[in-house]
């Protein structure tokens, strides 16, 4: 709650309070009361964020402060002013309730601070593949993807934070609509700052950092894992979030062009006998963008691309991290591509992959997470060949209490996700740092050569955790 926000709400509280049990309140007080409730919400528009939950609240003050004003002057003395002041009462208590109903369940909420020592800036980049043409527009265009970058950091004073969300309200809203809620109700997460600044400088420590790519799933966008690319940052990567054009629930390329989610791109498996062919065709994609985007940050480094990031890309060590279809193009580039130096997975959708490429084997280290709400299903079979059948080491992990979604940031949404089934068992405040430690572990171990956990013995640390052979 702001601070003026705040102001006005426990003024109208207290005014409703005196009121309800008294009749009256002494004329210098009423006008107290009313200067500071006035000078709040004037205050509270100009300077702090104003959002659709707080209607409620702007509804009961005013209501708090039209009585008042009746009883300042002298309409107190009328025969009906009993009957209006009891309705006035009740309807200013009521919205009051409703807004405290309402911040409750869509608050907004302060990112987890990341736990590295680096400070965190963030870049972002349209990148246009010069090659692929776009599979899912409806005119003949190259293939384009938005990327942000996450990078370690020593000094960000007078530099801005960014909102978790970049892109805003047209992200949040995009979300809303796909999810059949209304447009406006995921609105606050707007006003969500991050922990990154914008344009801050990239450390010197260290010559270089090592490279980690983070894909979204089906019906995502790059911010979706922004703690976890936070959290790598401050550990000393650098951290680039893709978002999959199309796949995503809105990519903001500029003010004029917004590219929303195709729904067509990946039918109703029981409506579609060629589900498969669709969802191969999504896979690949995706794939398609890591490898636009790892060949984008080699012309960074070669300054082929003019930015701050010169020589700064170790693109001999890149990790890829990824959820769902993002996880799946994940393991379909790491089959294919020998810059890749080690895959995590949360969720992989590895079902769609043809079955000539499963058969190549990964010959990098990997590691997979699957919900317990994914332990059974067709995605099994490739995900389980893929571990087994691996030429390096490769581990699958199931946490038990998670659902699909866990391996996002749903969590920031509402504290009632659990309860309309939108997240698992688990609090977020539990699995997220349990994800941030064998994420960072994970790559620590293949990409810094540091081990500083054993990430063939995660199922010893959490009780949650069974390791699937």
């Amino acid at each position: 709650m702001q601070i003026f926000e705040g102001l006005m709400y426990l003024s109208t509280l207290v005014g409703l309070g005196v009121l309800i049990k008294f009749k009256t309140i002494k004329k210098e007080y009423a006008i107290s009361i009313l200067i500071v409730i006035l000078t709040s919400f004037f205050i509270h528009i100009i300077i702090e964020d104003t959002r659709w939950q707080l209607i409620p609240l702007f509804v009961s003050t005013f209501l708090f402060v039209g009585l008042v004003s009746l009883s300042l002057t002298g309409f107190d003395k009328i025969k009906s002013f009993k009957i209006i002041r009891k309705s006035l009462l009740i309807t200013s208590s009521v919205f009051t309730i409703m807004y405290m109903l309402i911040i409750f369940s869509f608050p907004v909420y302060d990112m987890v601070m990341p736990t590295g020592d680096y400070l965190i800036g963030t870049e972002s980049f349209i990148l246009t593949d010069p090659v692929r043409e776009e599979a899912y527009a409806t005119i003949d265009t190259n293939r384009k993807i938005k990327v942000q970058i996450w990078y370690p950091s020593d000094d960000v004073k007078g530099y801005d934070l960014v909102p978790w969300l970049e892109d805003g309200r047209i992200i949040a809203q995009g979300l809303a609509s796909d999810m059949g809620l209304p447009e406006f109700i995921l609105n606050h997460t707007e006003h969500i700052d991050s922990n990154a600044y914008q344009g801050a400088p990239i450390s010197d420590e260290l010559n270089s950092y090592p490279v980690v790519i983070i894909s979204h799933g089906w019906r995502g966008f790059r911010n979706l894992h922004t703690d976890l690319a936070e959290e790598l940052a401050s550990q000393g990567y650098i951290a680039v979030s893709i978002d999959h054009t199309y796949g995503s629930v809105a990519t903001v390329f500029s003010e004029d062009e917004v590219v929303y989610l195709n729904s067509d791109a990946l039918p109703d498996r029981d409506s579609n006998n060629v589900f498969l062919t669709y969802a191969n065709q999504l896979v690949s994609t995706y794939a398609g963008d890591i490898s636009l985007t790892i060949d984008q940050l080699d012309l960074m480094n070669q300054r082929l691309i003019v930015s701050q990031f010169e020589e700064k890309l170790n693109l001999a060590e890149i990790g890829l991290l990824g959820h769902s279809t993002g996880a799946g193009a994940g393991v379909l580039v790491a089959l294919n591509d020998t810059r890749i130096k080690a895959v995590f997975g949360m969720d992989a959708w590895v079902e769609p992959i043809d079955e000539i490429d499963v058969e190549k084997h990964l010959d990098v280290p990997s590691l997979f997470l699957r919900s317990e709400q994914w332990e059974t299903g067709f995605n099994n079979t490739n995900l389980i060949d893929i571990v087994n059948q691996s030429n390096s080491t490769s581990y699958l992990y199931q946490i038990n209490g998670t659902i699909h979604t866990d391996f996002s940031m749903a969590y920031m949404y509402s504290p009632l996700t659990k309860l309309l089934g939108l997240t698992g068992e688990l609090d977020g405040d539990y699995l997220v740092p349990m994800l941030k430690e064998m994420i960072v572990g994970f790559f620590s171990e293949h990409l810094y050569n540091n081990q500083i956990i054993e990430t063939n013995k995660f199922d010893e640390r959490w009780n949650e955790v069974n390791k699937i052979d």
